[in-house]
């Protein structure tokens, strides 16, 4: 009898098996959805980031431009200025992601003014300026003349609790943020760069919670979106940024939003937050686009005019040569000079017997140690050393392969003010500015514009005596041309400065004790050239000595050309910044750079905000809840 085999067993069998595969596919298809879910997660993610990144520049803009009357919703009691913006999903192909950023700035440039601080601006209660490092709060309407570092006015230096920086010029008030405490200036402790807890200079703070339960008391500090908020004045249930209660730094907060196309319209954020403070123009002891050269003998140093001749001294304008502020051993001579060229296919730093006791900033196309970045003789040193000959000439630890040379537009001065004054400049003679019955101009300086070159002569003399900004017209045609014993003198006034705006030729050669420009004030911030010409060649635009051991303070601005330092038998010292096309110094040099430029802010020269920091904020506590 033949035995049939079980036909049920097979189809058992078989049945089993596609079971399997149908659960292996399922978790397949599951996996894989939720492979799929993830990188569209992690795609909307990156996304978000992206948006985010683009609110911080769409920010930024408007902060600069000033732009926040068109499209912006605008807070006059907190000075917030506040914006939503929306990408066209047709941006990220066909994932069906849709976007949107969202953007808040505290103290905005509409009706809270945040601007570097002005001498003879008109403040107002609860403006914002920034001031040689730091941001202020005007707590009292000032007088015109009234000074920056008037306690009456600025609620005794009551500056937004920022991140420490060891450039800024700190006053007793000031506060600063050091891991995560704050930290006053002490009575009678100016100083820069010392770095909390140094209980010499700086006394500790306790970070409060914030709450509408707590009644504050000026100085208590608190957190709000991660931005530490400084109490200028008693108060309960007033939160943070209410600027009548509240001061902080201007900050950005960025959010980019991308919404996913799933049924529960996930929503993916990421916010940033930026900190702003205006842009250096002189971040260098000498700056040039291509090449800067010193060459024959000398040194570059550093100090700060802030400071008096003991650090920790503030006795604003003390230098002078009979002091002898750069003598060996001068507690405030520094190593921070910064020399920096942008040439990239030659050399861009050249120093022959010349010692800097700071850096040198410039790309290299070599694989050599420092050549082409910068070429130097034996003698040639960069170190922090102030005197004999150390083993390595050039410290490596010194130099950089990313120079910071700003090139920012200079500003036409043609009509931008009223009034403005036609200066003739009589053959012989002096005249002072302002002349009796002028009168300041709407950015609180005395405007003057010539018909021609601006001469000075045969013991001429040209005093200033206030904020004075001059331009010699036509641009493009007319000098600045000193020589001989003619002269221009700042007095020693509290309120004199000069800003002169030239189009060709700079020419400042005096061979007289008496002859060039003379700043009696001994703050490089109170004289600046801006020049336009785009001359770039050596042996035109000169800026020679004033006479045997006779120094110059200022700063010069001329981006667009070759900027030749003549100074042949003669020692001048040049206390201050230069930045150019090319700068060549053919003598002896003896250039010394005021670190308080790193923090100052120029006339005539459009330097923008700048962001100088920034951090996403991951942290929920951190974030701040955007319209």
């Amino acid at each position: 009898m033949r035995h049939l085999p079980p036909k049920g067993s097979v189809v058992l069998v078989a049945l089993s098996c596609v079971t399997v595969l149908g659960i292996a596919m399922a978790s397949f298809l599951a996996v894989s959805n939720q492979a799929m879910k993830l990188s569209t997660r992690s795609y909307a993610k990156s996304v978000s980031k992206q948006l985010a990144e683009m609110g911080l520049e769409r920010a930024l803009r408007s902060f600069n431009a000033n732009t926040f009357s068109s499209g912006w919703t605008l807070d006059a009691a907190t000075a917030t200025a506040t914006r939503t913006f929306t990408i066209a999903s047709s941006r990220y192909g066909t994932s069906g992601i849709t976007t949107s950023i969202k953007i808040r700035v505290d103290h905005y440039l509409d009706t809270r003014r945040a601007t570097a601080w002005n001498t003879f601006t008109a403040y107002a209660v609860n403006d914002y300026v920034w001031h040689q490092g730091a941001w202020y709060h005007c707590a009292a309407v000032p007088g015109v003349y009234a000074p920056a570092t008037e306690t009456a006015y600025w609620a005794n230096w009551k500056s937004a609790p920022e991140s420490w920086s060891p450039h800024a010029n700190y006053r007793p008030g000031n506060m600063v943020l050091f891991n995560g405490t704050p930290y006053i200036c002490k009575a009678g402790q100016s100083h820069i760069n010392r770095t909390p807890p140094d209980t010499t200079y700086w006394t500790a703070s306790t970070v409060l919670p914030l709450s509408i339960l707590t009644s504050y008391v000026v100085d208590d500090v608190v957190f709000s979106g991660g931005v530490p908020y400084r109490c200028i004045l008693a108060h309960s249930n007033q939160l943070p940024p209410n600027t009548t209660y509240w001061v902080s730094a201007p900050v950005i907060y960025s959010e980019g939003v991308a919404t996913l196309p799933d049924s529960s319209a996930t929503a993916i954020k990421t916010q940033l937050r930026a900190t702003l403070a205006p842009a250096a123009l002189f971040p260098n002891a000498a700056g040039s686009y291509t090449y800067t050269r010193l060459a024959s003998t000398g040194a570059v140093d550093s100090y700060n005019s802030v400071l008096g001749a003991n650090a920790g001294t503030f006795t604003a304008g003390t230098y002078n040569q009979t002091t002898a502020p750069f003598s060996v051993g001068s507690p405030n001579v520094g190593s921070s000079a910064v020399l920096a060229g942008g040439e990239t296919t030659s050399t861009a730093v050249a120093i022959t017997n010349v010692r800097v006791r700071g850096y040198v900033a410039a790309p290299s196309a070599s694989t050599a140690p420092y050549a082409p970045l910068m070429s130097n003789s034996t003698n040639g040193i960069v170190t922090n050393t102030a005197t004999g000959t150390p083993s390595t000439k050039i410290d490596l630890t010194r130099v950089s392969r990313s120079p910071n040379v700003p090139q920012f537009d200079i500003q036409n001065q043609s009509g931008r003010f009223t009034p403005e004054y036609l200066l003739s400049v009589p053959s012989s003679g002096g005249l002072s500015l302002p002349r009796v019955g002028e009168t300041v101009s709407t950015d609180g300086k005395y405007h003057y514009y010539t018909s021609g070159s601006l001469y000075l002569d045969t013991g001429y003399i040209l005093t200033i005596d206030a904020p004075v900004v001059i331009d010699v017209r036509p641009a493009g045609s007319a000098d600045l041309y000193i020589e001989r014993q003619g002269r221009i003198i700042i007095t020693a006034n509290a309120t004199a400065s000069l800003q002169i705006h030239f189009g060709d030729e700079l020419f400042i050669y005096s061979q007289n004790v008496l002859g060039g420009i003379q700043n009696l004030t001994l703050d490089p911030k109170r004289c600046i050239l801006i020049g336009t010409s785009t001359y770039n060649s050596s042996s035109y635009h000169y800026m020679a000595t004033n006479g045997a051991n006779v120094s110059f303070y200022g700063v010069i601005y001329m981006p667009d050309a070759y900027l030749h330092i003549w100074n042949s038998s003669n020692t001048q010292n040049f206390y201050g910044a230069l930045s150019a096309k090319n700068i060549y110094f053919n003598h002896a040099t003896a250039l010394h750079y005021d670190t308080s430029l790193r923090t100052a802010v120029f006339g005539g020269v459009d330097a923008p905000y700048e962001i100088v920091e920034w951090r996403e904020l991951a942290d929920l506590n951190e974030r701040v809840v955007l319209p």
